[in-house]
């Protein structure tokens, strides 16, 4: 048994009105036993000008782990204080999978 660590960027496209949600993956070289994921790092911004920031929300979700492949889900959300999620927003997120494999 060892430790793993894999890198994965999960992208998001300009959107407006609502959380954002992608899935991703990180695949290794053999079957995982235990697993964790973390935040490794992000961009996040407007894409229609500047604004106040209101709420800055990035959340990771642990999936299923099938084989050798750690799912995950990442939520990702900024908005202003004008009320809704009226302004176009985009980035990315890295997350960090560890993973102790066979």
């Amino acid at each position: 048994m060892s430790l793993a660590f894999r890198n994965e960027v999960i992208r998001f496209d300009p959107t407006k009105g609502r959380k954002q949600r992608e899935p991703g993956s990180a695949t290794f070289n053999s079957n995982i036993i235990n697993s964790s994921v973390a935040l490794r790092g992000f961009h996040i911004g407007y894409t229609n000008g500047d604004h106040h920031i209101y709420q800055l929300q990035i959340d990771i979700d642990k999936g299923s782990v099938i084989g050798p492949t750690q799912k995950f889900n990442v939520d990702f959300l900024l908005r202003d204080s004008s009320g809704g999620i009226d302004d176009r927003y985009e980035g990315w997120v890295e997350v960090l999978v560890i993973a102790e494999v066979e």
